[in-house]
C-alpha cells in the first residue's frame, strides 16, 4: 500500500513575496513543496503530510476546510454514491503546491509516532484512483474489471513506482549508477503471464492492477491480449514470463494522448522461474522479435544522479512531448545491469497542472 500520509518535520519555510498570507514549506527527507498559510508552520515543527493522489475521508471534521474546493461527489439519479476529498497538484498564487501539510498538534492520536511513520490507514486515507475506479465504469467504453478469476498472482510483482520526491537520499547513495529512461504512459496497468507450473490447465492469463481476470469477450484487457496474439506468442517463447505494460486508448484515464484505438506498451518483463526482471536489452529484444509494442526509450544508460543534482532538475527533465505531440506524463527510471533494479518515476508538474 502506498504511503499517502506520514509524519514529517518541516525543513524550511519561505514566504511568497507577492502574498501577505502564504508561504512555501519543504520537509526533511522529501523533495515535495507545499503552499501553506503564513505562520502556520515553522522549521522544526512536526506535521502530517498528505501526498497528492490522497483521498481523505469527508467524515473527519479536521478536513472540513477543504470541502469547498476539493470535495468530489459521485451521484446516480440524484443519489449520492460516494464522496471523498481529493488532494492533487495545484498552482496557488503562481507557485506549484503538491500535497497537504497540517500541524501534528491537530492529530493528538499521532503525537508519539516517529518521523516517517505511515499513518495512511490510521487516518482513513485511500488512493484516489482506487476510490474513483468503480465509478469510471459508468463511462461504458472501457471494461477493465470484468469477471474476476482471482487475486493478482503472488508470484508476480505488482506494478508501482515510487516518486522521486520521496527518494532524496538517492542523490548520494545512487551516484555512479546507470538507468534506462522510458516515457511514462498515462493509462491502466495490464500484466499478461505464461506459467504452466502455476496454472497447468490454463497457463496464459491477463491481469489488471490488482486482479486476475477471466477470459471473456467483453473485457478490454483480454481484447488487447488477443489483438497482439499474446497467448500464442508467450507460449512460443517457451519460458515462464510475465509481461507488464500500460493499456492506453479510448475510455482509459480520459485518453489524454488521444489514441484512436487501444494499445498496450510493455515496460518490464518478470522471469517467473528465476524471480527476477529481464535486463533491459533482453526485454527490448523480445518485444522486437515478437512484435510486441514497447514504451518509448528516452535513454538506454543515463547517469541520473551524476547528471542531476536536485529533484527539481529531474522533474524538469521529465517534461516533454509524447510521440503524438501531447504533454508527456513523465518518465520512469530503471537501474540497468541487475535483475532486481532500483526504479522510480518522475511525473511532470506541467502535465499535472495541465490535467487539473
Amino acid at each position: 500500500m502506498r504511503k499517502l500520509a506520514s509524519i514529517v518535520t518541516i525543513r524550511e519555510v519561505k514566504d511568497i513575496p507577492w502574498s501577505d498570507t502564504l508561504s512555501v514549506a519543504s520537509m526533511q527527507g522529501k523533495g515535495w513543496q507545499v503552499v501553506i498559510g503564513r505562520d502556520s508552520l515553522k522549521p522544526g515543527d512536526r506535521a502530517v503530510y498528505f501526498e497528492i493522489d490522497s483521498a481523505l475521508p469527508p467524515t473527519d471534521a479536521r478536513f472540513d476546510f477543504l470541502k469547498e474546493k476539493c470535495l468530489k461527489t459521485w451521484s446516480l439519479n440524484g443519489e449520492v454514491l460516494k464522496q471523498t476529498i481529493r488532494i492533487k497538484t495545484m498552482k496557488i498564487r503562481g507557485v506549484v503546491s503538491q500535497g497537504l501539510l497540517m500541524p501534528l498538534a491537530e492529530f493528538p492520536e499521532l503525537a508519539n509516532l516517529p518521523d516517517g511513520e505511515d499513518v495512511t490507514a490510521r487516518l482513513g486515507v485511500e488512493h484516489y484512483d482506487e476510490v474513483a475506479a468503480p465509478f469510471r465504469a459508468f463511462d461504458g467504453t472501457l471494461r477493465v474489471s470484468g469477471e474476476v478469476l482471482g487475486e493478482f498472482p503472488e508470484f508476480i510483482p505488482k506494478t508501482d513506482e515510487e516518486r522521486i520526491q520521496n527518494l532524496t537520499d538517492c542523490f548520494e547513495t545512487m551516484k555512479g549508477k546507470l538507468f534506462e529512461v522510458t516515457s511514462k504512459d498515462d493509462g491502466c496497468s495490464m500484466t499478461v503471464y505464461f506459467s504452466p507450473s502455476h496454472f497447468p490447465t490454463a497457463p496464459f492469463g491477463v491481469c489488471s492492477r490488482n486482479k486476475n481476470l477471466k477470459d471473456t469477450d467483453t473485457n478490454s484487457l483480454w481484447e488487447i491480449a488477443r489483438k497482439y496474439q499474446l497467448p500464442s506468442k508467450l507460449a512460443h517463447i517457451g519460458r515462464e514470463l510475465a509481461f507488464q505494460g500500460e493499456f492506453v486508448g479510448p475510455g482509459c484515464n480520459g485518453n489524454r494522448d488521444l489514441y484512436r484505438e487501444s494499445e498496450w506498451h510493455v515496460f518490464r518483463i518478470w522471469d517467473i522461474e528465476n524471480a527476477c526482471f529481464l535486463l533491459p536489452e533482453e526485454r527490448r529484444e523480445l518485444c522486437r522479435r515478437y512484435k510486441i509494442p514497447h514504451v518509448p526509450v528516452i535513454e538506454e544508460e543515463c547517469p541520473v544522479f551524476d547528471r542531476f543534482r536536485t529533484v527539481e532538475e529531474i522533474l524538469a527533465f521529465a517534461e516533454g512531448k509524447t510521440v503524438h505531440g501531447h504533454e508527456r506524463e513523465g518518465l520512469v527510471f530503471k537501474e540497468v545491469g541487475t535483475g532486481h533494479p532500483f526504479s522510480f518515476k518522475a511525473v511532470s508538474n506541467r502535465y499535472l497542472l495541465k490535467l487539473k
